[in-house]
Order: C-alpha cells, then structure tokens, then sequence
C-alpha cells in the first residue's frame, strides 16, 4: 500500500546513519530539507526495517541492464501495485484523468529532488518532451506508447508542479503503458544536467564537443547520457554522473566495474511510515558474471542474497548447496518456455513466400514432439502453442490448442499444401527456385539454445536444412532491428498480460515482434523505409488494438483482445511449445520484507513494485 501525507514536514524525519554523518559535517542538508513536502510513505511488506547492509546480486557482464531497470531502476510517474493489480502514483504525487481518456494530468511531488540535489519540476519532463523526443537529432521512431491515433502525445507544464499529457483520440490504456518498466522514460532527463549539451541552450556545445575529441554536440550528448529514447537500452548505465530519482545510485560502470556498486540516494524521495527515508539497504553490489550459471555459481559461493533473475533453473541446486538462503516463489507470466517464429518479412523474397505460407508453419508445428521435448527439458509442464497462459482473461483455446499433435504424416501433407513437394539427393526440400529449404533460427542463452537444438532436429527430419545458433545478445538484438534474420527462437511474453505486451499477437512493435518487422514498421509510421505493407488481416488487427488503446472500459478492452486474438489464431504467426510453470527466487534467511509470492514478468519488472526500498538486512 503506497499513499502520500499531508504535511510532511510537521514529521519528524529519520535517516541512515551514515547520512546524519555528512548532515553533521555540514556535507549535506538535513532530511527535511532533502525530502518533497509529501514524500511517498511505502507501507513495509512485513514490518518496519533497519538501516544498513548490502544487497547481493550477480549480473550478466553484457547486456543485462535489465537487472538494473527490475532492481534499481523503475520510478515512473505511475506504479504498479505489489500484486500487480492495478496503477497507483509514485514520482507523481496524484493523477487524474479526463472523462473522454484524452488528458492525463500529473500532480509532482513539490520539493523533490534529483540525486544531486537539484529540484524535479514539470520542466524536466517538458525538456525530455520537446528536446529528446521531438528533436530531429535523435528522433527515429516515436514508441508506440506515446501514440494515439498516429499522432504523438502532447506535453506541457501547467504549473511547476503540475504537467499535462495530452493525446488526439482517447487512450485508456495510457496508465497501463507508463507503469511498463519503458514508462520510466519522462522521468529520466534531469534538464539541469543535460541543457549545457545542446545547442538550443549552449550555442558553443557544438564548439565544447569537439574540443573533447567528440564530432559534435550530439556524440557527446550520447557519451554523457546514453542513446536517448528508451530506457531499454544498456548505454543509459554508462554514466554514474548522471543524476537520477532512484533509491540507489551507481558508482562505477556497467560492464567495467566489478563488482558494481550502487549506494543510498541522499535526495530519495519516499519514506516509511515512521517518518524515516528509504532505502533501508545501504549499498547494492552486483558481481559481474559471464553467464546464467556463472550467477547461480555465485548464488552458491554466497554472493547473492536476493536475486530473481538467471538464478531459476538452478534453485534446487543452489538452496541444497547454500543453507543461508531461502526460496521465494515466482507466479510465472510467461506463455512459453520457447516461441518459434519465422519472419514473414524476410529480405530473401522465396523464403519470405514460404514463411508466409500458414501450411508450412502449421507443418513445423506438427512435426515437433512436444511431449518428449517436456519430459527432457521442462518435466511436467502443459503443451501450449504461443498464446494467453489459462489464467489470463484474454485466454484463447484455439490459439493456444491447435496444431499441437506430434504428427508426422500430417506434417508432410501440410507440405504438400504448401507446394514443397521435391527433395534433393540428402531429403532437403527445395524451394521453387530449386535450391535447398535452408535457414537459421537465432537464440541466446545456454539453456534456451539446448532445447531449440532438440526441437529443431524434428524440422530437419522433416526435410528443412535449419540451423540453431546462440548468438550473443547484441548480435541478436542488432540482425532484428536490421531485419537480417531468418526466426526467432525466445521466451514467451504476454502470458498473463497480453493487452500491456501483445507482441506475439500482432506485429506492434519494431523492436519486439520479430515475426513481422516490416509491418510493424508500417503500423508505427507507413513512411518509415523499414515499412512493409500488412496484409489486411494484419491492418483489421492495427485497427482493433488503436480501438482496445482508446477504452479504458476493461470489459470492451477484454472484447476487443479477444477479437485480435481470433485473428492470430486464425494467422498462427507464432508456434510455441509449453506453459512455463511457477519459478523460485532466493532470498537470504538474514533479507527481510521480501513477498513469498511476487508475479515475474517483464511489464511488470519483477521485483521492482514490491518496493525494494523497504528491504532491509537483519540477522535474527
């Protein structure tokens, strides 16, 4: 339970020691004068903390910023609330919407402060809007969730405390869309900091650059800050200098320090119910590891003392080995524990023929023994193609039934519908072109890339010449933005929250729905160079989804979901292979105020909204 106060400085305020230090060594401003005039009170989990400690956590050396974005770094105006039930303030103090979901007003917390000390006012989120959103120099593609009706949303500041969001058509799911962890974006361009890097406030930033060895201002805007746009991105941790809202700040660099530190934040904003600052934790330490075992190897050698993330498939493992820790159970959200996706916008125009024939991927679907693939690798999950988990109210039967049967010949006969007929001296089909039916499908992670090899010799038995590789995730991530992949082989988002991440649904997002870059492209701007005109099914889909985003009724929005998802069954876009069942995070027996039961999932950015900033490290 997450509220506000009245009068906030009428409390007698707390802090950790080692801030009333600095406070009594003239260092730094005493609480009150850090905190806003109605901080945030976080209603501890189970009871009220004490100061000090550190929390242990072991990080990917590449690309795994998300650890960061789920632990430390999700402070959007709107939250999510622990149980994942609905949207309450956070850096906002309230908010409220107009009747027709066109306006969203933000009430700011007055007082607050950036990490250096410097004010949070409804200017830094104008600058954010008017400098690095709609700045030609770094616009690409305006996300999706800022869009409504094709048209960008419209910000500006009513009052220094006050800031509007406004858009062209109603959006009811704007909420929704900012408690995503991407929802972090406004929030995260201290102007203050950041104005003396352009030229509209700086007329010799250009001149500045250059003299450092930079091109121009905007390199060196990119080395300070990071690639604006999405906080999704692994160069927004680059820079520990850049000032921040968050409970904890960084000290070094991801991916050179080691291991990474992140202390207190003096200026954080949020409060226990005693009146005394958060974050109870000291310090976040994260030990740099090569690889999801390497963490769990780390879990072992008790350098991890809560952790959620690379540590799941060796729980057992690492509880047995490690008597300090203790199991948490992670409700999982995912509907697939691998979706298999061809991509229907492939640049070779004969193989994007045949992936976009529905015989053919109705024939991969047939050909995998699912049932052998889950005594091997997931013993006793439930089959289930890429659709809604049985829990969700947007589950779909068909989408998540059909085509599951291990079934050979039924497989060759869907060939045959989809004209593969001829073979070569080894079995291969040929493409009409003649040559051989060849392709990779790209994955990351040691674990992942195991089960995709199983699964892929039922294809090659079939007759496909396909080939799995485990890339490293930049590469990965860098052929799909490119669109210069062949398939996809990942986890299985939209599980349980199929209208916040619909991307196996229906092609909506660049940077997610791999099966259609292109139209995705299309649906987020038609004059983009990357657009590829969707077939009309896809555009009747776009339409229905722009109609579920203007509703915020949740009985209209559940229609409309299930309407978009009678398309993708009828498409089958996406195959997958089981339901991932629930999940154990470890939580030392000495770290407190952690749930026993959190959901896990991206959009949710486990375990973020439980509010680490009430843990606290305690020994009994």
């Amino acid at each position: 339970m997450l509220t506000g106060i009245g009068n906030a400085h009428a409390v007698e305020f707390g802090e950790a020691p080692e801030l009333a230090k600095q406070v009594e060594d003239g260092s730094l401003p005493p609480v009150k004068d850090r905190l806003p005039t109605t901080p945030m009170i976080v209603t501890p989990n189970d009871r009220m903390g004490t100061y000090g400690g550190t929390w242990k956590m072991a990080q990917r050396n590449k690309r795994d910023h998300a650890l960061l974005i789920r632990n430390i770094g999700y402070e959007p105006l709107l939250r999510w609330t622990p149980q994942w039930t609905s949207t309450i303030p956070n850096v906002a103090l309230s908010f409220q919407p107009s009747g027709d979901a066109t306006e969203f007003f933000f009430r700011l917390r007055p007082g607050m402060r950036w990490s250096d000390g410097a004010p949070f006012t409804a200017a830094d989120i104008v600058f954010w809007y008017e400098d690095i959103l709609n700045n030609p120099a770094f616009a690409d593609t305006v996300p999706e969730w800022l869009t409504s009706g094709d048209n960008t949303v419209q910000v500006d500041a009513i009052d220094p405390h006050t800031v509007a969001f406004r858009f062209s058509k109603p959006y009811g799911l704007f909420p929704t869309a900012l408690a995503r962890p991407e929802g972090v974006e406004p929030v995260s361009y201290p102007a203050h900091f950041l104005k003396p890097l352009l030229p509209k406030y700086n007329a010799n930033a250009n001149a500045e650059a250059k003299a450092l060895g930079f091109a121009d201002w905007k390199e060196r805007f990119i080395d300070v800050f990071g690639h604006p746009g999405t906080i999704d991105d692994p160069t927004r941790w680059d820079n520990p200098d850049v000032p921040t809202l968050n409970a904890w700040v960084l000290t070094g660099v991801y991916g050179e320090d080691d291991p990474l530190i992140a202390k207190r934040n003096p200026y954080y904003w949020k409060i226990d119910p005693a009146g005394r600052q958060l974050p109870y934790i000291d310090r976040v330490s994260m030990t740099l590891v090569p690889s999801k075992d390497a963490a769990s190897d780390a879990a072992i050698a008790g350098k991890v003392n809560m952790q959620e993330r690379h540590v799941t498939n060796r729980a057992d493992e690492v509880l047995a080995k490690n008597s300090d820790l203790q199991p948490f159970t992670l409700v999982e959200s995912d509907m697939n524990v691998l979706t298999l996706s061809l991509n229907l916008n492939d640049k070779d125009p004969v193989l994007r023929d045949i992936f976009q024939s529905k015989d053919f991927r109705i024939a991969l679907s047939y050909a995998i023994d699912r049932e052998a693939i889950i005594d091997r690798f997931v013993p006793g999950a439930l089959p289930h193609q890429a659709a809604p988990r049985p829990e969700s109210p947007q589950y779909h039967t068909v989408l998540a039934r059909q085509f599951m049967a291990y079934n050979v010949e039924l497989a060759e006969t869907y060939l045959t519908k989809a004209g593969l007929t001829e073979r070569d001296a080894n079995g291969i089909l040929l493409r009409p072109d003649g040559k051989p039916l060849s392709f990779a499908i790209d994955t990351e992670g040691a674990n992942r890339f195991e089960m995709l090899t199983a699964v892929m010799q039922y294809w090659r038995d079939l007759g496909v010449d396909v080939t799995a590789r485990n890339l490293p995730r930049d590469e990965f991530v860098a052929l799909r933005e490119n669109n210069d992949h062949h398939a996809s082989a990942w986890g299985g988002d939209g599980g349980l929250d199929a209208m916040v991440i619909p991307i196996n649904y229906l092609p909506m997002s660049s940077e997610s729905s791999w099966f259609a870059t292109g139209w995705a492209h299309w649906y987020l701007n038609p004059d983009d160079p990357s657009a590829i005109t969707p077939p009309s099914e896809v555009r009747d889909q776009f339409a229905l989804y722009d109609r579920l985003k203007a509703t915020a009724n949740t009985e209209k929005q559940n229609q409309l979901m299930r309407d978009i998802l009678d398309i993708s069954a009828d498409q089958f876009y996406v195959m997958g292979i089981a339901l991932p069942p629930n999940r154990k995070g470890l939580v030392a027996r000495d770290f407190h105020n952690v749930p026993k039961v959190m959901p896990a999932a991206w959009s949710y950015a486990t375990p973020a909204p439980t509010n680490p900033s009430q843990y606290f490290i305690q020994a009994e």
